[in-house]
């Protein structure tokens, strides 16, 4: 799904997003504005980890001098997991970008051919 956050698109690869998401991402980029920092909190299983990740690649996508991601965990079973969901976030991007282009190439060559009609 993308959706439009304060001005920013945003890629998250799920078909649903839930408020406490979508409330948790706004926050960020909030903070992301204000160039600040935050402390959020969410519960086990909520979908941290894509929010984080969709937000701020979407964030980075849209300026891309804001820096860095650093992202810390515990264990290597859970760096792995967020590698995982960083490539889903990706692919998800690129899948969504290509799209884009070819509505693009398609709407350039209909333009194109009209004017070789006139």
């Amino acid at each position: 799904m993308r959706f439009n956050l304060e001005g920013l698109e945003v890629f998250f690869p799920y078909d649903r997003i839930y408020l406490e998401q979508y409330q948790y991402m706004r926050s960020i980029k909030q903070t992301l504005d204000a160039g600040g920092h935050c402390l959020l909190e969410m519960p086990t299983g909520t979908g941290k980890t894509v929010c984080l990740l969709s937000l701020i690649t979407s964030y980075q996508l849209a300026h891309p001098n804001c820096g860095k991601l650093v992202y810390c965990t515990r264990t290597v079973p859970e760096m792995n997991s967020v590698m995982e969901e960083l490539g889903t976030v990706f692919s998800y991007r690129s899948e969504q970008l290509r799209l884009d282009r070819e509505v693009a190439a398609a709407a350039d060559a209909s333009n194109t051919q009209q004017a070789e009609d006139v």
